[in-house]
């Protein structure tokens, strides 16, 4: 073989073997992000605190959690009307609730489950409400499987405020992934209410990108694209040997 054909036969081993190694990466299987969506509904459940115009009296705790988990389930708010926790533009699926009797004019805590497939490597929050009359006052808003988020007081509207009922608020933590676990997990919102009714609608959509934990398997058209081009490979020796 002269070196002209030996100069072509390199180039033409280093194409298929770029090119081959481009189509598998391509074809391999990608990390991609997934979402769940919840919504406030009569599936919400809550711990009443049994005070009309304050927050929680101390710290909540896991016995505050465990409560509002088992708790009696939330109603639809009667008084919910276009300028009262109007629909949310954020969360169309939510409704407007209220804790019943009492409740209805009380400090509640709220709280929703929601299932993950697996455990995550990366998450984010993002919460749009609407709320009569505080998200949080002297406890923190919004618990994740009991852990406080940060930066959920003071509330955005302010004490004394109508605007968290009249109009969409949001919240949102871009890192939440290590609060998150494979299987249930709670959502909490601290109502504080100030005087005469109360109520809340809330949407929150969890986004996330699964942990798998092991090195991605190629498909089997990864595999066969992977076989095309060592076969390629064995067809250019062949021939080049015959070219001696």
């Amino acid at each position: 073989m002269n070196l002209r054909a030996q100069s072509i036969t390199s180039r033409l081993v280093a194409m298929v073997v770029m090119v081959t190694v481009a189509l598998l990466f391509a074809t391999l299987p990608r990390a991609s992000a997934d979402s769940v969506t919840v919504n406030s509904s009569t599936a919400v459940t809550y711990l009443y605190t049994g005070v009309c115009c304050t927050d929680f009296p101390a710290a909540l705790t896991a016995a505050n959690f465990a409560s509002a988990q088992t708790g009696p389930n939330a109603v639809l708010d009667p008084f919910a009307s276009p300028g009262y926790l109007p629909p949310l533009p954020g969360g169309p699926g939510a409704v407007a609730i209220t804790g019943s009797g009492a409740a209805s004019d009380g400090t509640v805590l709220y709280a929703v489950s929601f299932d993950l497939p697996s455990t995550v490597s990366s998450a984010s929050l993002e919460l749009f409400y609407e709320i009569d009359n505080n998200l949080g006052l002297t406890n923190s808003g919004v618990y994740l499987n009991g852990t406080a988020l940060p930066n959920t007081i003071p509330n955005s509207c302010g004490v004394e405020s109508t605007l968290c009922f009249e109009e969409q608020q949001s919240y949102s933590d871009s890192s939440i992934g290590s609060l998150l676990v494979s299987g249930t997990n709670w959502l909490y919102l601290d109502q504080v209410n100030e005087g005469s009714i109360a109520g809340v609608i809330f949407s929150a959509d969890v986004t996330f990108v699964p942990s798998t934990g092991t090195v991605p398997v190629p498909e089997a058209s990864s595999l066969s694209l992977l076989c095309t081009g060592l076969l390629g490979l064995g067809l250019l020796k062949r021939k080049a040997k015959l070219a001696v």
